[in-house]
Formats: C-alpha cells, structure tokens, sequence
C-alpha cells in the first residue's frame, strides 16, 4: 500500500502545477467528459485495499485544524489535469480504488503541510520548514488561513463523504456489480462523475494552495479561491446525494426481493402475494377490470384461482382478443373460481397511449399503471420465471403457490388456459407425442362438430384467388355428390387479413351456402396460423429439421400456404389418428377432377384420407415446377438457414428480407 501511494503522490506531484481562475467548466454539462472518462477506464483486476486506505485518508482529511498542501505546479488547466491523471496513472484500477489512490496521494501531501503548520511555533525544525516552502505568509494571516482552510475542510468532509457512498455499493451482493445489470447499471454514470469531480477538486485545492503559497497578492486571490472550492464542495456534495439515493433503492428492492422470496415459499393467502405486489399511491387502489377501468380491490383474489399474464407493452392485439375469448368461454363454461391478471413490464419510455389501447381490450383485470409494480417483483418475474420479451402465463392456486411457467405461445398449441382445468383428452395434444400432423392438433378448440353424430371429414381451405376458389367449389360439390361423404367446408383466412380484403370471398361463400368461413375478427384464423408457427418454433428448439422429421415437413407446407396468395386444402377428420392431406390448389383440382379413377363409392371416410394423401404424394411426386415460399413472423427466433429446406423437394431455401404492413 505505502509503494502505491508513494507513486500515486510523485504522479500528483509532477502533474499538477498551478491554480487557475474559476472554470465555466465547473457549471457546464459534463456528459461529454463523462463519456470521455468511461471510455479510457480499462481495469486490469489489480487489487487495492480500499476500506483500510479511507480509514487513513478519513483520519487526515478530516483532522479538526486543516489547512493546505505543497507541490510543484506546471502550465496546465485543472480539466485536462485530471484527465491526464485519469488516463495515464489510474486506468487500470477500479472505479473505488481510483478514488482512494488519486485521494490518498492528497492526504500525504495534505498531512505534511498539516504538520508544519500546527508545529510552527512550537518546533525549530517545522518552523524552518515552513519557512523554506514558502508557507509563513499564510500561516502568520489567521483571518486569511481560516477561511481558505475553512473552504478545504468542507470540500474534504464532502470528498469524504463521497467516497463512503461509493465504498457503500461495495457491500452489494457480488451480481449487482455487473455494469450491465438493472438496477445497478442506472449507478454506473454516477459513480463515474464522483470519480471525476474528486479528482477535478484535488486537483483544484492542490493547484490553489500552490499559487497561495509566496504570492504577495494573497488576500485578491484567496476570495476567489475559496469561492471556487465552495462550488466544487457543492457539486460534490450534490453527486454524493444521488448516489445515497441510489443505494438506499437498491438496498430497499434488495430487501424487498427477499421478503418476496420468502414470500412465495411460505404464503398461504394469495391477496398477500398481490399486496406486496404494488406501491399504493393516493388512496387508490392498483387493480382496474381493463376494458371498463373500474377500480378493484385486492381481496376479490381470495379463495380464487389467479392467472397471471405478464408481457412487454409489444403484445399484439389480435392476441388479447384471441385469450379474451378463451377467458369468456372458460367463464360460461367451467365452473371455476378464478381471475385473470395483466400485469405490464415496462422499461425505458412508456407510451402511454398503447397502454390504454391494449387495457381497453381487456375484459379482466389489469395494473392501473406499470408504476405501480415495485422493481423487486419485475426482478422476480425475470429472474425467478424467466420473463424475456414473449409473454407467460403463471397460474396461481387459491392459497398463493404459483405453478409452472408457461408461454403464451403453448396456450395457442393446445387451446386452453393452463393451471384452470385437469388435463383431459384433447387438452394436452402434442404433435411429438403423435408422430403425426392430425386435425385435432390443428383445430381441437377452434372448431367444434356435433359429437352426437358421426365424425365428418374437415376441408380447411384458403388463399385469395377468387377465380380457383369458384373452380375449387365447384370441383369439392362433385366430389361430395360421387362419394356420399360428409364433408364439411371451412374457409381460412390468412394469418393477418382483414375482412375487407376477403368480403367478395366471404360473400361468394354465404351465397352459395357452403361451409362457413373464419372472420379475421373472430380471431380463429389467427389463432390456427399461430398454433402452426408454435408448433414450428418448438421444433426448432428440439432440433428438428424438415429433413429428418415428417412433422416439421408438414408444418412448414402450412406455412408455406399462409404466405401464398394461391389456393391451398387441408382434409382430415376430428378424433382420428391419421395423418392430414394437404395439398396446393393446383395440386389439389387435379386430384378431384379425377375422383373417379382412385375412388370407390361405398368405401370408409378413413380410406378416403388414404387415398388422398397417396394421390397428393404421387402428384408431388411428378411435379415439374414448384414455388414454396415461408413468411416468418419475428416472433419466431432466427432459423439456421440449413433447417429451412423445401418440404416438396428437399432443396435448400433462399433467404429474403420482407416488409410487410398491413392494415
């Protein structure tokens, strides 16, 4: 330790030369210098003892009768001083040790200017000391070292108490030192500015006391000096405050995670769980039912089942109306006790006005306001359940234990709101577990037929070509008319149509009567196209590629009919085990045209399904030109461009870049 202040002081003492007049700099912006000073800090890990350091320079600095120091001065300002001193002697050591180095090489010198002039009178030697450095002048004036001392002893005990703010972080648990974590990351900037402004006010009090030194215009220049020091024990004084702020939140969000903690390993009441959830401000309450903005107490929660959906403000809004519906049919048809709570992750600007619009969606209840919500529970949201950017669901039992995370892309797979119902057949099918791409998985809770008779065959179809839809119509009637089956007609929109864009279809569809069709504004279409992408996206999480895996190849055929503006057909049968038939429209008008040749009146619904799929893949087969193309949504992380191969011909897939709006 003493090698390094013994260093730190020669640094000093070489470096800082002169006193300068009072500074504009000092009530300028200092972002750009902070800036600066960031980009040259480049610690290597030496280590420093602090705390035994700022005992030491504590003792000094703060002695019940400062008063100056000495050293030599050179031709510099005080600004680009200490970016010197900052750069060249102390980039390598942390943001604290650079405090107490650059402050104990100031006490040295400090403590023996102390000396001299507290044995001036009472020891030859110190007196003579005094005399060759100059210091009589000022030691001699008391009125004149009463003040200039008066302002150094109050810059010291602010430096001081600085320092002690800084070393306060120190005591931290070791995660929240990282620069990039919240909410120590918003601590960084201003532990930085303490750093430069000490050493900006050493370099200043040292630069002062030299020119004060021998000067025969003492009193003139000491009044400005003094005046100088006081705004510097003012900035710092100021810097030390917000740092204090910032420690006493952390310290309390600390505090606060951990009563959480404990919270939810031993609650038994779930209104305790939402009551330690918020802040309450003015009497009013945290809780609003959404779409009505009705104020909510707390205590509805007891005794019920809570299922908490928690998500970034970038929620989509076809989204909320999908899980509204799901929310009133388990309402009207289950009879459950249970609540559903939106609870908005917001960080950086809020816009206030998409918080409003998505609130209003909202049949159940909601924060009042993303303020609300106490920065330890955002910390256990992400930390404890993993909260990123996509949306989750956790259900809670009526007592406050929480249950299994879930995504809301798993609600969009298996059509129902987790942790509400036992699981039953049809409300846990997983395409993995099937080994095959059936109806039921694409379409179990969206579309329902009557269970009292038998099972028809489902024609999902789609695509925006009017003239091949009215071919495609015409071609299904003859088909139902040769084979006596049931074939129920179901028309599909594409993921994100809006029904102006589809009217002529729509209407096309309730003239003739045949089938129904999925409005965009009913949400079905949306919530089909999404379960496709799920179900796309969980296979890339497991490794699975087209190549390898007959589910991901029909998968990314589906997707390929959600990006096409041409025809497309899915047939299958709801509580069957066999595998869809899906084709293109081309594909498919050829195979019906020729009914007659594959198919024999009297045979079973089942060896329909077969025989279409037999004529689909003998027709893929011969094929001579094909254009498949796959529109992914952003929500779906980016794909290892070998996973993405032709579900037709096994090809590589080009890579584009679209933008696309549509209103």
């Amino acid at each position: 330790m003493a090698g390094i202040i013994s260093r730190a002081t020669q640094q000093v003492t070489r470096t800082i030369q002169r006193s300068l007049p009072v500074p504009k700099f000092l009530q300028s912006d200092d972002v750009a210098i902070i800036s600066k000073v960031e980009g040259i800090h480049k610690p290597d890990g030496r280590q420093v003892d602090v705390q035994n350091l700022f005992s030491i320079i504590t003792k000094i600095l703060l002695h019940d009768n400062p008063s100056g120091i000495s050293c030599n001065c050179s031709g510099r300002n005080t600004q680009e001083t200490t970016t010197i001193l900052l750069e060249k002697f102390l980039s390598k050591y942390s943001w604290d040790a650079k405090l107490v180095i650059m402050v104990a090489a100031f006490a040295v010198k400090y403590g023996e200017f102390y000396l001299l002039t507290e044995l001036y009178t009472k020891n030859p030697v110190s007196k003579n000391i005094a005399l060759l450095k100059q210091l009589q002048g000022v030691v001699e004036d008391a009125e004149l070292l009463e003040q200039f001392s008066g302002a150094i002893i109050d810059l010291n005990k602010a430096m001081v108490a600085l320092i002690r703010s800084v070393l306060q972080f120190n005591t931290l648990p070791s995660e929240y030192h990282a620069s990039n974590k919240p909410p120590f990351s918003t601590v960084i900037t201003d532990i930085v500015r303490a750093v430069y402004w000490t050493i900006y006010s050493v370099v200043t009090c040292v630069s002062h006391i030299v020119a004060l030194i021998g000067s025969k215009n003492q009193r003139t220049i000491a009044a400005t000096m003094t005046w100088e020091l006081s705004e510097l024990a003012t900035k710092v004084s100021s810097i030390q405050t917000i740092l204090q702020k910032h420690f006493s939140r952390i310290k309390q969000e600390i505090d606060g995670y951990n009563v959480l903690v404990n919270l939810f390993e031993t609650v038994q009441d779930i209104t305790a769980i939402f009551q330690a959830f918020f802040h309450v401000e003015g009497g009013k309450l945290p809780l609003v039912v959404g779409s009505t903005k009705a104020e909510v107490k707390i205590e509805v929660l007891k005794d019920t089942k809570v299922l908490l959906l928690i998500s970034g403000l970038d929620i989509w809004q076809v989204e909320i109306k999908a899980l509204a519906k799901l929310y009133e049919h388990f309402k009207a048809m289950h009879n459950i006790q249970y609540q559903l709570v939106w609870i908005p992750v917001v960080e950086g600007n809020l816009d206030e006005q998409k918080l409003l619009s998505l609130q209003s969606l909202m049949p159940w209840f909601t924060v009042r306001h993303p303020s609300l919500i106490k920065p330890e529970v955002i910390r256990y949201i992400k930390e404890v359940w993993k909260f990123s950017k996509h949306a989750i669901l956790v259900p809670f039992d009526q007592k406050g234990h929480a249950e299994s995370v879930h995504t809301l892309d798993l609600v969009w797979v298996k059509g129902h709101l987790p942790g509400l119902l036992p699981s039953s057949p049809g409300t846990e099918i997983s395409p993995w577990e099937e080994k095959q791409l059936t109806l039921d998985i694409l379409i179990h809770d969206i579309y329902h037929v009557d269970s009292t008779k038998p099972a028809p065959i489902i024609c999902l179809y789609g695509g925006e070509d009017m003239k091949w839809i009215e071919e495609f119509i015409a071609a299904i009637t003859r088909v139902k008319e040769f084979t006596k089956l049931n074939i129920e007609l179901v028309y599909v929109s594409k993921s994100n149509a809006v029904d102006e864009a589809n009217k002529a279809i729509f209407d096309f569809i309730t003239a003739k009567k045949i089938g129904v069709h999925w409005k965009a504004e009913e949400t079905y279409s949306w919530r089909f196209w999404t379960r496709i992408e799920s179900i796309f996206s969980s296979g890339l999480k497991n490794g699975k590629i087209a190549k390898q895996d007959n589910i991901m190849k029909d998968v990314m055929t589906l997707l390929s009919f959600n990006g096409s503006y041409k025809g497309w057909t899915i047939f299958g049968q709801l509580g069957s085990h066999q595998k869809i038939a899906k084709a293109t429209g081309e594909v498919i008008l050829q195979i019906l045209l020729k009914i007659n040749t594959w198919w024999k009146p009297g045979t079973s619904i089942d060896s329909f399904l077969t025989a279409i799929n037999h004529q689909i893949e003998q027709q893929n087969t011969v094929q001579a030109h094909h254009c498949n193309h796959i529109v992914l949504p952003a929500t779906i992380p980016e794909v290892p461009h070998e996973m993405m191969t032709c579900a037709i011909c096994d090809r590589k897939m080009s890579k584009y870049l679209m933008y696309r709006c549509c209103v």
